[in-house]
């Protein structure tokens, strides 16, 4: 740790987590512009589903290459490149003509968020150590839980006020800001010397954006469509050109024996498992509420509110109990209230049951980022970040589109193609809203059983003896 750092320790831990907290704001406000945007240029499901979408897609598939970048050429130098790209690519997705730009800036802007969260976790873990370092990420988590409660709030209100260009101008603007500030309080550090693995990094990113592409597409084309077909080949044969890639070089992209450390594997389980209930739900839920509930906008904001904003609550009481409680018992319950919450919303949609499924996302936030880094040498923490943040939102792109492609198979075989696209796009549809509300109880039981099953995994891998932080591993001659 630097000496600047070890006397003003705490702007460098507000920038990093203000950054983060913007992300998802961005998330959540692109799910609520979606119909928006759909509806001024009279665009297809496909392409206004593709407002949110294309966002996850790029943050879930840019994590590895970014955080192994961040590690090779500057934490610092990608945290800036990572914002200036979010804020640019959001300015022109406010300005965009045409839906076909506005997912284009959409799929820039989650680059530029895969770079800003990557880098500024190695950063917070190179520039603090002991207590310091657990209070900062714990900072960390509740950023993250700040976005998450209020981007419903400020995206249904934005959008109220003056529309889904004003929602991304903002967003943007506010980048903008911590970006100006960033170069004043962010010391630079890498980790060490070493080739950038492009060849890794290229072929894995290509990989699994193919990947969730299908997983997306899927819902509109089915699984016979040549286009998902295509995009399932590609996925299979890059990512099988990784493996191959991978096995030849001595510092991989990914130290897959992270994977066997009880530890990192348990942290890794959860966000998966959270992202089939309280990620996907955040998408999920908006057209149903329009449909069924009749709520515009802001009221979808404020209903989605009532699930986020424990989010932000529930960390702050988790990092105070977690002296008290073994991070195994945080997590486990993280996703048995999840399982209950979901459990409670096959009754109908429950103010109560939406806050509790939120309530254990926030306990997973006040853990979660400080344990994934532990686990290896300060010198490795972008790679661990990488991996970490990697499988964390690859879940949630995977999560958001398997469940959206259950849920729209369930309504397609209750109600029919037509009915079920006119639901999925938030319209009313006379005699349906008891079939949709059917459907979504379906899915929602899956949910459920998928958290028990969950917390059972993660309570016998942090059950076992904690290890020591895994080394780097000695270069292969």
């Amino acid at each position: 740790m630097t000496s600047e750092s070890a006397r003003e320790p705490w702007p460098v831990a507000a920038v990093v987590c203000l950054a983060a907290a913007l992300l998802p704001i961005s998330l959540t406000g692109g799910a609520l512009a979606a119909p928006e945007v759909g509806s001024e240029f009279g665009s297809g499901v496909a392409a206004t589903q593709w407002v949110a979408n294309a966002y996850m897609l790029t943050f879930a598939a840019f994590m590895a290459v970014t955080g192994s970048l961040a590690d090779r050429i500057g934490r610092r130098r990608v945290f800036l490149a990572g914002l200036t790209t979010f804020a640019a690519a959001l300015f022109l997705a406010a300005a965009g003509p045409s839906v076909a730009v506005v997912d284009l800036a959409r799929a820039l802007a989650g680059a530029g968020a895969a770079s800003v969260m990557t880098s500024g976790s190695a950063i917070l873990a190179d520039a603090y150590t002991g207590p310091r370092r657990a209070r900062v990420f714990a900072m960390l988590g509740t950023g993250i839980g700040l976005g998450l409660a209020l981007g419903p709030l400020i995206g249904g209100g934005l959008i109220a006020l003056g529309g889904w260009r004003t929602l991304f101008a903002v967003i943007a603007a506010v980048a903008t800001v911590v970006l100006l500030v960033s170069p004043m309080v962010v010391r630079e550090s890498r980790g060490p010397e070493g080739d950038v693995d492009w060849a890794g990094g290229l072929t894995f990113t290509a990989g699994l954006s193919a990947l969730i592409f299908a997983l997306v597409e899927v819902q509109q084309r089915g699984w016979t469509d040549p286009l998902v077909l295509a995009a399932v080949a590609a996925a299979v044969g890059l990512l099988g050109a990784f493996g191959a890639v991978e096995r030849r070089r001595p510092e991989p992209l990914f130290d897959v024996s992270l994977l066997a450390v009880p530890r990192f594997a348990a942290v890794c389980v959860v966000p998966t498992v959270l992202a089939f209930g309280f990620v996907a739900l955040l998408v999920v839920l908006p057209p149903y509420l329009e449909s069924v509930e009749g709520a515009d906008s802001g009221q979808i904001g404020l209903s989605l509110a009532i699930m986020t904003i424990p989010a932000l609550v529930v960390p702050m009481f988790a990092g105070l109990i977690a002296a008290r409680l073994a991070p195994r018992t945080i997590l486990m319950l993280s996703l048995v209230a999840q399982g209950l919450g979901a459990a409670w919303l096959t009754t109908g949609f429950n103010p109560a049951a939406v806050a509790l499924v939120g309530a254990g996302f926030g306990f997973s936030l006040a853990v979660l980022d400080g344990t994934a880094v532990s686990v290896v040498d300060p010198g490795r923490s972008g790679m661990a970040a990488g991996l970490f943040n990697t499988v964390r939102l690859t879940s949630e792109a995977v999560g958001i589109a398997a469940v959206g492609a259950a849920l729209s198979t369930f309504l397609h075989g209750r109600v029919g193609e037509e009915s079920a696209a006119a639901l999925l796009r938030g319209e009313a549809v006379e005699g349906l809203a008891a079939d949709y509300t059917g459907a979504l109880a379906v899915v929602l039981w899956a949910v459920a059983g998928l958290s028990a099953a969950g917390a059972a995994v993660v309570w016998r891998l942090l059950s076992q003896p904690t290890a020591e932080p895994v080394p780097e591993p000695a270069l292969q001659h």
